[in-house]
């Protein structure tokens, strides 16, 4: 379920994965301001949690997007 939202003027792009074809999901995604003109902390970052995993990709993706939400928080 790879998406995309808009939290606080930021877009996050989940898009978890798997090592293997029967191995867990491990959360993927990616932050960055609207608008952003490549210039500092507008480009946001890419992230994956790859000491966390979970059975499904909805999980993995929901996981990230909470992770995402505390990032845009405490930035």
């Amino acid at each position: 379920m790879n998406s995309n939202i808009t939290y606080k003027n930021w877009l996050i792009c989940s898009g978890s994965f798997r090592l293997e074809k029967k191995g867990r999901w491990i959360p993927l995604y990616s932050v960055t301001r609207q608008g952003a003109k490549n210039k500092g902390n507008d480009l946001g970052l890419h992230h994956a949690r790859l000491k966390t995993s979970f059975c499904s990709q909805n999980e993995a993706d929901e996981f990230a997007l909470q992770d995402a939400m505390q990032w845009i928080d405490a930035n």
